[in-house]
């Protein structure tokens, strides 16, 4: 395969390979990805269709229209490509994140082939997806450095631009995985934050013959630092309760999804999407009680 802008260029079917999965297509960009899928690797239902999972709606600002770009473009270049927001099920700020990373690899193991997870601090830029996709790896990411300190937050550390390198472990900023890893550990694969850190979570994976790769081209910004639950406990009482205090006052707020620009035609009711238009229409038909389909 040829690498072409950083993502991977699908050759025209062989002659030479006459059986095909049949099923059904939505142009020659579909028929395209059946016909090299067939060819290359085992089959899906809908090859390379990824689950974005947002660890809940705390969106930093600017973060929602990054995400919302990406996915765009990702369906736009014929990759099936959906956004699911998991509800924070947290009682105390980060006490649940396990449970909410169980619940968005259930929802992906049923039908798409990925699973990307991702923070609500994340910039990516719009083929950073496909980018990873490209990588062909069970688990992969991009490069996160820790902002204003500089130091890269997986390890062991990689210089930059070097292509894809395996690594032991890797913050989960923003992470792609293939659904089927998680074949091998169950649906109850992540446990708490506090307590479960990165480390722990990557020796389970490499207990069941998986290990994560990251792409070193490919450089992600973050909106702000990360926070470290555990590190809490450390800080005297009286930090450890202020912390946790505006911690909790930040995660109330409401979600920020407006666009970068307020001007920005491409929004509804002060939420920016990147397929709407401010007054136009909806492209399809609302059905409501007693309509009939067809």
């Amino acid at each position: 395969m040829v690498q072409q802008n950083g993502s991977r260029d699908i050759a025209a079917p062989d002659a030479r390979h006459g059986l095909r999965n049949i099923r059904y297509t939505e142009g020659p960009r579909d028929q395209q990805i059946v016909s090299f899928r067939s060819e290359n690797t085992w089959p899906h239902a809908r090859p390379f269709s990824t689950l974005v999972a947002a660890m809940g709606a705390h969106w930093n600002p600017g973060c929602w229209q990054r995400i919302l770009d990406m996915i765009h473009y990702t369906n736009q270049q014929g990759f099936f490509c959906a956004l699911e927001e998991i509800m924070d099920r947290c009682f105390q700020p980060y006490d649940a994140l396990g449970a909410m990373r169980n619940e968005a690899l259930m929802k992906a193991s049923q039908g798409f082939e990925y699973l990307l997870y991702v923070d609500n601090d994340v910039m990516p830029t719009p083929d950073m997806l496909l980018r990873l996709i490209a990588c062909d790896k069970a688990i992969v990411a991009p490069y996160v450095m820790e902002p204003e300190i500089g130091r890269p937050l997986h390890g062991p550390a990689r210089q930059r631009n070097t292509g894809v390198q395996p690594i032991r472990w890797c913050v989960l900023s923003m992470l792609l995985f293939k659904t089927s890893v998680f074949n091998a550990t169950g649906p109850q694969f992540w446990d708490s934050a506090i307590g479960a850190d990165e480390g722990y979570h990557f020796q389970k994976l490499w207990h069941v013959g998986h290990r994560p790769y990251l792409d070193t081209d490919q450089d992600l910004p973050v909106f702000k630092r990360p926070t470290y639950p555990l590190a809490t406990n450390r800080m005297s009482e009286g930090e450890s309760k202020s912390f946790w205090d505006k911690r909790r006052d930040w995660l109330l707020e409401a979600p920020d999804r407006a666009p970068t620009d307020p001007n920005d035609i491409h929004q509804e009711n002060g939420e920016y999407l990147p397929w709407r238009e401010v007054g136009t229409p909806y492209p399809y038909k609302v059905l409501t009680a007693g309509t009939r389909r067809g």
